[in-house]
Formats: C-alpha cells, structure tokens, sequence
C-alpha cells in the first residue's frame, strides 16, 4: 500500500496514474470530472498504452456540468481508433445521487493495482489541488480487485451509464453550455425536457415502431426511384458541354419541383428560390461536377469546398449542396435542412448550430456522423431512410403545436 498526494512534479496523482498505465495492460477509470486540463496530461500516456496493446474504459460524471465536452469529444477520437476501448457518461437521473467516485484500477493477468481517493482528470485533481488517494497492489483473487472491480461494472452497466455516442454527448453539451451562465448556483442533473417528444433513444424507438409499418418498404423504395432519377438528371446537367440556361431550367425544375413538374428534392426552399438560381447555370453545373468528382472523398472536405461553389449561385445555399451530396452518396451524405435540425435540437436539446448556413466543413461532418450513428442504432438503411424518419416526426412536431 502507498501513499498519494500532489506534493510537487515528481510527486502527484499525474506521474502515479501515468507509471502505472506503462505496468500494466488493462485500466479503468470512473471519476466525477473529467476536464481538458487534466486529458491534456493523460492523452500521451494513454496513447502510449493503447498503441502497445492496453484496453481502457473510463466513466465520467455530468453532475454539475463540470465534465467538459471537449475533453470527452478528444477521448471518443482517440478511442475511435481502439474499438476495444470505451468512454461512458454516467447517467443523472436523481438530485438526491451524485456519481462521485475517483477510482483508478490497473490489472496485468494476475497482477492488480487501485487507486482511489480524492483525485478528478482534472489539472488540480492530478497536479496542484491538495487531493491524495490510497494505493493497494493486489491480486485478481483478492478481496480488494474483486470489490473494486465489481463496483466499476456495476457504474458502467447500462442502468447506470450511456456509452458516450457523439449523441450522447451532444445532449450532454447542451446542459453545459446551459449551466455555465449558472455556475453560481449549479445544477447537480440536467433538466429534464418539458417536450412532448424529448429526443431520446426510447422516443426515438417509439417513432420509429410507428414508422416501422407496411409502408415504410415502400417509402424508402420510392425514395430511392427519386434520387435515381435525380442523380440521372444531375448527371444530364454534368455532362452537357455546351449546357444552355434554357436546357438548365427544366432539368432544375424537375429536381425542385414547378407549378407543372413534380419534385425529386422535397425542399421548399429549393422550389420558391429556383427563379433565381436559373442564371447561374455554368456555377451550378461546375458544383454538381465537384460533388460528382469527389462523392467518396471526407464529408467535411467535400462539403467546405462546396460552400464556396455554391456562393456564387444565387438562390442556392446549404440544402443544395447537401441534396446533391445525398444523391451521389446516401450512405455517408446526409441531408441538411430546417427539418432534421428541428427534431435533433429543439425536441432533442442536441447541441448543434440552428441554420445549416453556419454549419462549416467540421459541422457538417459530425452532423453526419450523428446520423450515421442514430441509423446505426435504429436499423435505418441509409441517409435516405433517416431523411424520411425526420421528416416524420418534424410534422408531427408542426400538427401538435
């Protein structure tokens, strides 16, 4: 057994968490705050393990808003690369439970080690705060491992914790950026939304059992035919060298819609604006061009470059370009509109911006994986398929209000 506390830099919480995790192969972490002063330490050592072979779990509390999103987002990159290490965010259901525990636990076959005491993944809790913590060298057959272990798994089990999904964390960002106007008076658990459809994983399973009917096969088929057909048209304009703004107009039109033409996109914004963007044929052919061009290459890259084409095509904006993306890539392309941000950040609390005008490259990027993600978790086929859901439950928002 030894003694630790932050007594200088040989001597502190950072250099006894960092030596350990070089000892052994296996680590676990549960702590009330996790900040990036403190992962800005860690993030090299914990790399380090990784690489060489180390598996990582670690819990974190929400309790107060005092876990900063931007240290877990770090984390969940990392751990993105090591599938068989997982980040958690303990959940706040109650004001009269606080998730509290400093707990670091370190194994290598039979060989173990627990820290615990006082110490968050913070700067003060591992350099300079006056934090000490007990460490125990032990067996895995011995009382104190069991124990300790057994209490991890139980913070870590789906009553008590939510693996920290980029929605997750979103939802969790929102109550952040709440609470730092408050802190003052801080808030121990999140407030729980007043909507009559809080966006959440059961609400979104309810929807989607609603949506899960006779005709969603068949909707998601339709859906299909149209952006077939738009992906022909866009193809049309693309591949026409001497392209007019009088052969441009109709194929405009049968994408967006005309007082005469049904619609393949299903924008209204794109229909009432299509007037403007007619002039702009040759910008709008050298955008479907790019996106055509590079339909496989990183969301955030294909989606920046876009914005600047797409400034020079009045009446055009975000939804174009995300509608032409979705149509060349519908597993990887999401679409961007008023109806998906709608759902996700006035019914959910997800932390996104509110107009697709202000999202920039990285935006656009986590949106998608955001989506990919709920897809992932629901059984949704593609891009397509979470479009038509969203657009579902938008309306249903529209008719209860």
């Amino acid at each position: 057994m030894r003694f630790i506390a932050n007594i200088d830099d040989q001597n502190n919480h950072f250099v006894s968490i960092a030596e350990n995790l070089k000892l052994y192969d296996e680590a676990f972490f549960a702590v009330a705050f996790l900040k990036s002063s403190g992962i800005k330490y860690l993030i090299p050592v914990i790399e380090e393990f990784l690489n060489a072979g180390g598996k990582l779990s670690i819990i974190a509390g929400q309790n107060f808003a005092l876990t900063e999103p931007k240290a877990l987002y770090e984390l969940r990159r990392l751990f993105e690369n090591f599938p068989k290490s997982k980040l958690f965010l303990a959940k706040a259901n109650s004001v009269d439970k606080v998730f509290h525990p400093k707990l670091y636990l370190f194994k290598k076959k039979d060989k173990c080690c627990v820290i615990s005491g006082s110490a968050n993944i913070t700067q003060g809790g591992l350099i300079e705060n006056a934090e000490t913590s007990l460490l125990v060298y032990t067996q895995s057959n011995e009382d104190v491992w069991i124990n300790s272990k057994k209490y991890f798994e139980k913070l870590q089990d789906i009553e008590h914790s939510n693996e920290a999904s980029l929605l997750v964390i979103k939802q969790y960002e929102t109550f952040f950026e709440q609470q730092k106007q408050y802190n003052k008076n801080a808030k121990a658990i999140p407030t729980k939304s007043k909507s009559q459809l809080a966006f959440d994983y059961n609400n979104l399973i309810e929807h989607f059992k609603a949506f899960d009917n006779t005709e969603r096969q068949q909707q998601l088929d339709l859906k299909m035919s149209l952006y077939k057909e738009a992906k022909t048209i866009l193809n049309r304009i693309a591949d026409n060298k001497s392209l007019s703004q009088k052969e441009f107009e109709p194929l405009l039109d049968r994408l967006v819609g005309s007082k005469n033409v049904d619609n393949l996109w299903h924008s209204g914004s794109l229909f009432r604006l299509r007037r403007s963007v007619y002039p702009y044929y040759k910008n709008f052919q050298d955008l479907v061009r790019f996106v055509r061009d590079n339909r496989n290459k990183p969301v955030d890259v294909v989606f920046e470059k876009a914005k600047d084409k797409v400034r020079l095509i009045k009446g055009a904006g975000e939804n174009y370009i995300t509608e032409i993306m979705m149509t060349y890539n519908f597993l990887d392309f999401a679409n961007l509109n008023k109806n998906p941000i709608t759902v996700l950040k006035k019914e959910g609390g997800v932390n996104i911006k509110a107009s697709s005008s202000s999202f920039n490259g990285n935006d656009y990027h986590e949106y998608c994986e955001l989506i990919k993600e709920i897809c992932a978790n629901l059984g949704l086929k593609n891009m397509l398929e979470a479009d038509s859901f969203f657009n579902e439950i938008y309306w249903e928002i529209k008719l209860k209000r």
